[in-house]
């Protein structure tokens, strides 16, 4: 395709100098979110991070000399001023991830006002790719860890099955003849598969051919990380029982994860090779495009066009960005409260033991404060109370759901729904009810979220009132409550019974632990 030059406007000598100035205000704008974003990058998940940028504006300018400048540009504008309001709403309830995505958003609907339409469809996929550099928020991130340790651990013993190794599978633990191994959150096969995704989405990008065909290299990115990952948990397992070799941890284990990263890079270009041999005409890999652009591109840059329309976007991207960043940092309101340690062991009857989680369970949770106790009446087996208690959860730090959890335990969720379970003073609160099972054990879990003053069962509106009180009230502290009772004889009902008496009597002490809605 051959180049279209693009409309010199009246302020053609400023316009890279506008643009430029636009873009760093955006940045601007976020800048309290730099330190955590670089903090993210030093991770192992985001470690390749760092180039991203630098490629994102490689491939933008190799792309430039391709654009054909006209069509619509008002939905940049839309774009600009969207991205404003997602960075006061980031400022407001302190989402560090919500801070950078504006900006990304404000700096494509800046582009979009300038060249148009048509020019985004050639540079989108470049903008696109900047979104790879901002880690998850964290709610996802742990929902999808959750999820990647229970399908890593279930393929793993598929492929460990083939070499004949007897195993069993225990929620993410499976279980030799001689060893125990923990698919951990770092072997749920997140370290490969983000960055293995973003460096699909860079190759589809430097793939001159039908989009079906980037569409496939990026999709498969995925089965390709998963089933690597558990390959190689398969291949810890069977070495460990054939021939006693450990590869679990150490310097071997890390050695083990760029090797199978390695094959993971290499099968995608296996990819490349087959695709482009498919159809006519031939497509093409413009890896040594890149790697020499034409410097014509940067004359080109300079004279970047201006329109009312891209001035106005500019102008409010820089006014908005200015205002976000010299505003004060809101200072969140975090009330007083009792610490667990002085939670009642004794009351009402019941009868209480306390229980430690163990260190790496804690660094896990990230939790502020937590009480874990056995209670019991003497007339049945104690009933398991926990609350995990946050006295912040604005950076996306938050309760652990159940029902991420019980899976990975080993357990198997039988049946679930919301109950009215007793609160203080006669009244009651909804709460969930689920049964779970494991080698013919069955329990009952209940558990519900106290979120300032609030009894939450239903996350979708745990997530909307976490907003709400994090605009109104400047507040994110919350808990979770969690009731886990055995079925003496199978009796469901006694279970019930007694949990709905543990979760009443707890009720009386739980707002000094566990602050309430007007809290100070």
């Amino acid at each position: 395709m051959d180049a279209i030059n693009l409309p010199l406007t009246n302020w053609q000598k400023s316009g890279a100098g506008f643009a430029l100035a636009v873009g760093l205000g955006s940045v601007t704008g976020a800048w309290r979110s730099l330190s955590p974003l670089l903090d993210a990058w030093n991770q192992p998940e985001y470690s390749h991070a760092w180039f991203i940028l630098p490629l994102a504006m490689l491939i933008f300018i190799q792309r430039f000399r391709k654009v054909c400048s006209g069509s619509d540009r008002s939905l940049g504008l839309v774009c600009t001023v969207f991205a404003i309001f997602v960075m006061f709403l980031a400022w407001a309830t302190g989402s560090y991830t919500g801070s950078i995505y504006a900006a990304i958003v404000g700096i494509i609907g800046f582009v979009w006002s300038s060249l148009g339409s048509q020019a985004m469809r050639t540079l989108a996929a470049p903008l696109v790719y900047l979104f790879f550099m901002v880690p998850l928020p964290v709610a996802i991130y742990i929902s999808t860890s959750g999820e990647m340790q229970l399908l890593s651990s279930k393929l793993g013993m598929a492929l460990i099955s083939i070499f004949n190794v007897p195993a069993s599978l225990d929620g993410n633990i499976i279980i030799l003849a001689t060893a125990r191994l923990e698919v951990a959150e770092a072997c749920s096969g997140l370290r490969y598969l983000f960055p293995l995704i973003s460096f699909a989405f860079l190759i589809s990008m430097l793939v001159e051919d039908r989009f079906w065909k980037k569409a496939f290299l990026v999709l498969s990115s995925f089965p390709i990380a998963i089933i690597l990952n558990a390959g190689r948990i398969a291949m810890i397992a069977v070495l460990l029982d054939r021939f006693d070799i450990d590869t679990s941890t150490g310097s071997v284990h890390a050695f083990e994860g760029f090797a199978v990263f390695s094959l993971c890079v290499a099968l995608l270009f296996l990819e490349v090779w087959v695709l482009l041999g498919i159809g006519s005409p031939r497509g093409r890999f413009l890896v040594f495009d890149l790697l020499a652009p034409d410097l014509s591109i940067f004359r080109r840059l300079m004279t970047w066009p201006l329109s009312n329309t891209s001035l106005k976007a500019g102008i409010i991207l820089l006014i908005g960005s200015a205002v976000v960043a010299s505003l004060p940092m809101r200072t969140e309101v975090v009330p007083q409260r009792q610490p667990f340690a002085l939670f009642p062991m004794e009351f009402s009857g019941w009868h209480g033991t306390p229980q430690t989680l163990d260190s790496e369970v804690l660094n896990g949770l990230a939790l502020t404060d937590y009480l874990l106790a056995d209670y019991s009446d003497g007339a049945i087996p104690p009933l398991n109370f926990y609350v995990a208690y946050y006295a912040s959860q604005r950076t996306g730090v938050h309760a652990h759901s159940p029902q991420l959890c019980i899976p990975g335990g080993g357990w198997s969720i039988i049946n679930q729904s919301v109950i009215a379970m007793p609160f203080a003073e006669g009244g009651s609160i909804s709460a969930n009810r689920v049964v779970i099972e494991k080698r013919g054990i069955k329990q009952i879990v209940y558990y519900w979220f106290e979120e300032r003053g609030r009894h939450i069962a239903n996350e979708s509106a745990l997530k909307f009132y976490a907003l709400k009180d994090a605009l109104v009230d400047s507040r994110t502290d919350g808990a979770l409550v969690r009731i886990v009772a055995p079925i003496p004889a199978g009796d469901e009902a006694r279970a019930d019974a007694m949990a709905s008496k543990l979760a009443a009597d707890t009720s009386v002490f739980l707002q000094s632990f566990v602050p309430g809605r007007f809290s100070r």
